[in-house]
């Protein structure tokens, strides 16, 4: 599961203004979306709107991607009918990804995933490793056609940063650990990252998780270990943090812009 820890100082969830001099109060919304939950964080004038702007851009795009919604948008698809333009246009950057990460990032298996007891019934697409980043990033696109720049957005743990900054932690990849995690500064970036330590099933001192490796149609298993990526937008750093745990570390083709932080839990 990628999973990304907010530094909590003053709203005790999410991420907290660097720099004490900077005077803008940070106001806060939250909820839930895509099986998930979201926080949004920002900084200047208080707008009791924005939960309800963030949850209807999540829904619209919940509808339209959504591998457990027997009606959305992406189920149909999978049952045979044309892709919507808006899905089309997520399954044309998920194909853009699965070449360029030479098939470690591949969203066409639905199956693979569901064989293995991470998804549903079905075969065809799954667009769990792009879609919730696809979605951060049309909050983000919402927010600043609101007007609202600087703030954070976490969608189950993929992260979009405005005008910043903003302190994240990464955490461990240590099942039930709580260990403090890497910390560093965002600022008009994403972050995403992908680990066998939240979803798996123990076989022997290895974690089987829900991971795909397209190479087998099998789950990753490998001891407990996480990628971090940050990228220009959410939707690439949520595709290629799974292409890389695919890849493991000494994997070096990924493309320029991306920074890349792994993590083991031993």
């Amino acid at each position: 599961m990628k999973r990304l820890l907010l530094i909590g100082i003053l709203l005790g969830w999410v991420a907290v203004l660097i720099g004490k001099s900077l005077p803008s109060r940070i106001h806060h919304a939250d909820g839930r979306a895509m099986g998930t939950s979201w926080k949004l964080a920002w900084r200047g004038s208080d707008s009791p709107d924005l939960r309800a702007e963030v949850s209807l851009v999540l829904e619209h795009w919940e509808q339209t991607l959504s591998h457990w919604r027997e009606n959305s948008d992406l189920s149909r698809h999978n049952r045979g009918e044309s892709a919507s333009p808006e899905l089309a246009r997520v399954i044309a950057l998920a194909e853009e990804i699965r070449i360029a990460s030479g098939g470690a990032f591949d969203h066409r298996l639905l199956e693979q995933v569901h064989r293995a007891g991470f998804g549903p019934r079905g075969k065809g697409i799954d667009l769990s490793g792009i879609g919730k980043g696809f979605a951060a990033d049309r909050v983000g696109d919402r927010l600043r056609e609101l007007g609202v720049n600087d703030f954070i957005f976490e969608l189950g743990g993929e992260i979009l940063a405005g005008d910043g900054p903003w302190e994240v932690e990464i955490e461990p990849p240590v099942p039930g650990s709580s260990e403090t995690g890497r910390k560093f500064i965002l600022r008009n970036r994403a972050l995403a990252t992908s680990g066998n330590y939240q979803q798996h099933v123990m076989e022997g001192d290895l974690l089987k998780s829900h991971l795909i490796d397209p190479r087998t149609g099998q789950p990753v298993l490998r001891p407990p270990s996480s990628v971090s990526v940050t990228a220009p937008d959410c939707a690439t750093a949520d595709a290629w943090a799974t292409a890389l745990f695919i890849h493991e570390p000494d994997f070096a083709g990924f493309p320029s812009g991306l920074t890349v932080r792994w993590q083991s839990g031993r």
